[in-house]
């Protein structure tokens, strides 16, 4: 598998564990909000002070929310990190870290084998980024520069000619960018 495949497939699980951990942020915040609203409410309306309200919280909801911001930053930063090599080495950790706690947190009600599926974007990233750092594609030879043959339709390039003045200077140089 070349470069340029793992690249694209690093690409689309990305696009998936971003989309898929964004989704379920998002549903979890909305599910939250009315709760936390009335602690908010009832700290300003009754006047209570607000860490007294807080001491109210269960702070343990607050894991979850968390762990899925973290995937969808994971994600968007898979998006950038995937076209350099070093790029995914730097990916491998937090992806096996994020997989790693996605089975530790209780993440869905309906079953262990649910999470194994929403965790699946997850654990092929960083299985991605391994093999895109793993995998290295054989240097092109390259020809020595003095068997390198000219271009049909240019001859040898000009060389740069002395110039006193400015603007003698940057006719030069414009011609000298056109010749090469």
């Amino acid at each position: 598998m070349n470069q340029r495949k793992l690249s694209r497939y690093l690409l689309w699980m990305a696009l998936i564990a971003t989309l898929v951990s964004a989704y379920e942020f998002c549903t979890r915040v909305d599910a939250m909000w009315k709760p936390l609203k009335m602690f908010w409410n009832m700290a300003v309306g009754e006047k209570i002070p607000l860490a007294r309200a807080a001491t109210y919280v269960d702070m343990s909801i607050f894991e979850i929310p968390l762990y899925l911001l973290c995937s969808v930053a994971l994600g968007i930063w898979a998006l950038w990190a995937r076209r350099t090599r070093r790029g995914c080495a730097l990916l491998i950790a937090p992806s096996a870290v994020l997989a790693a706690l996605g089975f530790i947190l209780p993440l869905t009600l309906a079953g262990k084998w649910v999470r194994a599926v929403r965790l699946l974007p997850m654990i092929v990233l960083c299985a991605l980024s391994v093999a895109r750092v793993a995998i290295r594609e054989p240097e092109r030879q390259r020809r020595p520069h003095d068997q390198r043959p000219l271009p049909p339709e240019r001859g040898p390039r000009p060389l740069p000619m002395h110039a006193d003045t400015p603007e003698e200077r940057q006719r030069v140089k414009r011609r000298y960018r056109r010749a090469s």
